[in-house]
């Protein structure tokens, strides 16, 4: 080879064989694993780091109160004692409240009549209408019953009340009555009849996805699989394939390039990460698939780039020609081999 014959006369007259075996399926798939628990934690811990950034910034701060302060006047939510919103009917029936099944009902009772009010302070005087007339309609319907008995009934004056002939206890009038409809429709018409309550919820849904969730996604990738590299540069290894000692070559047996080494990792990274939630991750199926079944057990972005994973429990990877010949790595009377020799 013309490479050879620039070398000084001692080196090219040794001749030196490097032959590696693929890493074990059993070995790559305990390694793939690790890397994905490892990706896992990374992930959370990001999103938890943005998130906390994120619920201390001035804007997030003055959407949340606001988004608080609809919740609280509306009567649809509650303050517990460490301080988060629980829903209504949540926190009646939780233990913290401790409610009797008469002050369960009660209180239900009340939230219903103080958010008709609200929607009529907040919404005017039709959209209040809508909700009484809903809520009566609610009541009224024949079919609402309790062992054959309907819950509610209209008395002399023309007012909903209790049935007397219902045997429903106050805690079954709760459960089975007043709390279905604060969260089956109440709720709804918080959404519905309070426009300014629906924009504070897109605000914090958008802020989730795209302020916490996905910058979270887009950098534990890089984190889990990129940026070991860096460190275990022979091998272009991550934590998982080091600790189970599994190398990547090229063509020619040795440490692949970093120009090859980022476009795996970057097809890694938009096939098998990013287009995964979009695709019922095809790709990485198709990856697994070729990795298990494929003759030379290679994943989708090592089929594309002639790329193999290969043990290196008692071998070396080597980063040129030059450093298999000065290191001696074998020796043979045979020619220098580097095209990929690989046992099984």
């Amino acid at each position: 080879m013309g490479e050879e014959q620039k070398q000084p006369g001692y080196l090219a007259a040794q001749k030196v064989e490097i032959k590696y075996t693929y890493a074990r399926f059993y070995r790559r798939v305990f390694a793939n694993l690790t890397d994905f628990i490892i990706f896992a934690f990374v992930f959370v811990g990001l999103f938890i780091g943005i998130r906390a950034i994120v619920v201390h910034t001035p804007d997030y701060i003055a959407h949340e109160n606001t988004l608080t302060s609809i919740r609280t006047e509306s009567g649809m939510y509650h303050a517990a004692s460490n301080g988060r919103m629980m829903d209504i009917v949540s926190y009646l029936d939780s233990e913290e409240a401790a409610y009797s099944g008469f002050a369960k009902m009660d209180l239900a009772r009340e939230t219903v009549t103080k958010f008709i009010a609200y929607i009529d302070n907040k919404s005017g005087s039709e959209a209040a209408k809508q909700v009484q007339n809903d809520y009566d309609q609610y009541r009224l319907n024949p079919k609402f019953t309790y062992e054959s008995a309907t819950f509610f009934i209209k008395n002399g004056e023309g007012e909903i009340v209790h049935n007397p002939d219902c045997n429903a206890n106050a805690a079954t009038y709760f459960v089975k009555a007043y709390a279905p409809f604060i969260d089956e429709h109440c709720q709804g018409y918080l959404i519905t009849l309070v426009p300014e309550y629906l924009d504070l919820i897109h605000y914090e849904s958008a802020v989730l996805f795209a302020g916490e969730l996905l910058p979270a996604y887009l950098l534990a990738p890089i984190l889990t699989y990129y940026v070991p590299m860096l460190c275990f540069r022979r091998g272009r290894m991550t934590l998982g394939k080091a600790m189970y000692r599994i190398g990547v070559v090229d063509k020619n047996l040795l440490v692949p390039s970093w120009k090859r080494t980022l476009a795996r990792f970057g097809i890694f990274y938009v096939a098998e990460m990013l287009l995964a939630p979009f695709t019922f991750a095809i790709p990485f199926l198709v990856s697994v698939s070729l990795m298990a079944f494929s003759k030379s057990h290679q994943g989708l972005p090592d089929y594309f780039l002639g790329l193999y994973e290969v043990d290196v429990t008692n071998d070396k990877i080597y980063f040129s020609r030059e450093e298999i010949l000065l290191t001696g790595a074998a020796e043979s009377k045979e020619p220098v081999n580097f095209k990929p020799t690989y046992e099984d």
